[in-house]
């Protein structure tokens, strides 16, 4: 029986690993999206909107944190499934209790400075902050 309830709490871990890299997806998505649309109006805006053009930073750098807090959650969640897996495995093994779904907190810190300076996290809003700032760059030199 005690087999059966570790299996049930893998899958409910699982799950939740799931949602979080679902969700980091999705927050990408939206940095793109309203940095585009912000982008958008304020370059057809030509003189007014060019010192405002800046102003496409803070969403880029917003969905940029909460990326990396969604990545370093999952991380956590993985070595949580991982300490379950191993009791799963090793019966005698120390790991969480059945069904703790509460993930080790000891750093949390750390692991967000890490996670918002990994590749796969960083390479949209760095991209798009160059864009921003090289149009700004070009919109001062320019006009």
């Amino acid at each position: 029986m005690d087999t059966d309830h570790r299996i049930k709490h893998l899958e409910m871990l699982q799950s939740i690993i799931a949602r979080l890299s679902q969700q980091s997806f999705t927050v990408r998505g939206w940095s793109v999206t309203l940095v585009s649309v912000i982008f958008a109006l304020l370059t057809t805006q030509a003189r007014q909107g060019s010192g405002l053009i800046l102003l496409a930073l803070a969403p880029a750098w917003i969905f940029w944190g909460l990326d990396g807090y969604y990545l370093s959650l999952e991380r956590r969640y993985r070595e949580l499934f991982a300490s379950a897996a191993r009791q799963l495995r090793e019966p005698l093994a120390s790991g969480p209790l059945p069904f703790d779904m509460i993930p080790d907190s000891d750093r949390p810190a750390r692991d967000f400075a890490r996670a918002i300076v990994t590749p796969s996290v960083a390479a949209i809003p760095v991209v798009l902050t160059a864009l921003i700032i090289g149009y700004r760059v070009v919109a001062v030199v320019g006009g």
